[in-house]
């Protein structure tokens, strides 16, 4: 029986990285997948079958002679689980499984599968940076890519030989998000999308600044989903603790002054785009910047600053890209704590938006530094269309899928 997030085959081979397909394994899990695994001989050495068996509560395909019951139309296993994949990943790839199935090599429960399935292809590679490196292997990596294998490189880290080099396993949230990715429909394949994320920050002196409580993570999750529905995406994001998302084209501003500067940049050079303005943007700043540190002073127990306007950014945007003749899809957010449908629609008007998504921060549960979000979506023509709580990238869809 599918899953509602798909059905991914995890192909392992016998590298020291192995345990990193167990967390592969479990984040796919908890993102509501379906998982199976086939495992080569040599995997099977270092870490048992049972194992995997355990965490995904299926029979792992080993033996390329052994048949075990399918539930479908086949009792040949490596057909029916071929057919039964929508991803099929390796994690890990060594130099030996890569040449085997570059080269239509299928001798193992690995590369067999591999050639069996038509299923969408990963393949994270990891080994000695000298391996990786070998013009052979650069070869046949090349190959895979030419016949649509996806793969995910590995990175400069620590290796089993006791050096450091490039061919340390990816990142797991990585692999996880690249599988995710291709599982997920194309519905923005090949439209550009430009995403503000987290607050900014209103440097007071050196030391001291004004900001808020945004945590970027609805930002985050709207720019993961745009790169999943096929968008090339960059993410323009204030300070945050968060992981960068797996694939955006990543830029770490601090002020409202940096975050507008990047937006014109981006926006001159995609031309015709999707911007969506999730930032939480601060309205003031001071007015002036102090550029040593203000020290306490004897009998003064008072600070007083002025505070002036930044600019609202998504009508200076809006107007750049009028006087560029650049046709922005422009999307915003609403983050109130009163008179929620009001404010949003004052702000669609003011601002040129396609559509505003409203949600109140005045809650607990909901909006800043929350997994959650329960929010309203504000068109143009003044209607409006209430989504339920949900977590804030399933939000994140229905944000997308309402994108012209």
């Amino acid at each position: 029986m599918a899953s509602k997030k798909g059905n991914v085959l995890i192909g392992v081979s016998a590298s020291i990285a192995i345990y990193k397909s167990l967390e592969v394994i479990s984040l796919l899990k908890k993102r509501g997948f379906s998982v199976k695994v086939a495992m080569t001989r040599e995997a099977s050495d270092f870490i048992s079958p049972v194992v995997f068996e355990a965490l995904t509560n299926s029979r792992v395909y080993v033996d390329v002679l052994e048949e075990f019951d399918n539930p479908d139309d086949t009792n040949i296993t490596h057909i029916a689980l071929a057919k039964w994949a929508d991803v099929f990943a390796i994690i890990p790839a060594t130099s030996n499984i890569i040449a085997k199935i570059a080269n239509g090599l299928s001798d193992d429960a690995v590369s067999l599968l591999a050639l069996a399935s038509e299923a969408k292809k990963l393949i994270a590679p990891a080994m000695n940076s000298s391996m990786y490196l070998n013009p052979i292997t650069q070869e046949n990596i090349e190959k895979l890519k030419k016949y649509e294998f996806h793969i995910i490189e590995p990175v400069e880290g620590d290796l089993a030989c006791n050096t450091k080099g490039v061919g340390h396993i990816a990142d797991v949230c990585d692999i996880a998000d690249a599988i995710e990715s291709l599982s997920s429909e194309k519905i923005l394949f090949g439209k550009k999308v430009i995403v503000t994320a987290g607050p900014t920050v209103e440097s007071i002196d050196p030391v001291r600044f004004i900001t808020n409580k945004s945590s970027g993570k609805m930002g985050y999750a709207i720019a993961k989903a745009a790169v999943d529905f096929g968008a090339y995406v960059t993410l323009i994001s204030g300070p945050s603790n968060l992981r960068k998302p797996f694939g955006v084209d990543f830029v770490n501003i601090n002020s409202a002054y940096e975050m507008l500067d990047e937006l014109k940049k981006r926006i001159e050079n995609y031309g015709d785009c999707v911007v969506i303005m999730a930032a939480a943007v601060s309205d003031f700043k001071p007015k002036r910047y102090e550029k040593l540190k203000i020290k306490k002073r004897s009998g003064n127990d008072k600070l007083v600053l002025e505070l002036i306007q930044n600019p609202d950014l998504t009508k200076e945007i809006n107007r750049f890209a009028k006087e560029k003749g650049i046709k922005l899809f422009t999307v915003g957010f609403a983050a109130e704590t009163d008179n929620l449908l009001k404010n949003a629609i004052e702000k669609i008007k003011k601002k040129g938006l396609e559509f505003i998504v409203a949600n109140d921060v005045s809650r607990n549960d909901i909006g800043f530094n929350t997994d959650e979000n329960e929010v309203s979506i504000i068109y143009k023509d003044g209607s409006m269309e209430r989504l339920p709580k949900m977590n804030k990238y399933d939000v994140a869809c229905e944000i997308l899928r309402r994108i012209e």
